[in-house]
């Protein structure tokens, strides 16, 4: 029980960030650089302080260390949204999204359609980067 919990308090937390995230993708004329990176930094700053991942892990290691399907398709989503904002477009993070979003529809047998869209999704930048 106590273990659902805390999964409930940080999926708030990151659900909260991805709010925030959100308003720079839709609103990014009002948001400086400085605080379109700022808001990233915090998402990242959580992942790290919850879970001692930093940006520089192997696929397999944040596996182990999230441990959470939802909160390894947040991580994802972060990873992409990094792309899409900033001018450092890392490729290899990319990558490691969609080998996080491959991860989860292999081992998890509930189909989402959510995930099915950010797969494409990153298979679209992936493409267009070549």
């Amino acid at each position: 029980m106590l273990q659902q919990r805390k999964k409930d308090y940080l999926q708030r937390l990151i659900e909260e960030f991805f709010k925030r995230l959100q308003q720079v993708i839709d609103e990014n004329k009002l948001l400086t650089d400085a605080e379109r990176k700022s808001v990233l930094d915090e998402c990242f700053e959580f992942f790290h302080t919850n879970f001692e991942v930093t940006q520089n892990n192997e696929v397999h290691l944040l596996m182990e260390k999230i441990n959470d399907n939802d909160l390894l398709e947040q991580y994802a989503k972060l990873l992409m949204i990094e792309y899409d904002i900033t001018n450092k477009k890392d490729r290899g993070n990319l990558v490691k999204a969609l080998d996080i979003i491959e991860y989860i529809q292999n081992a998890d047998t509930t189909y989402s359609w959510e995930r099915t869209v950010l797969r494409e999704d990153l298979l679209h930048r992936l493409d267009e980067g070549i």
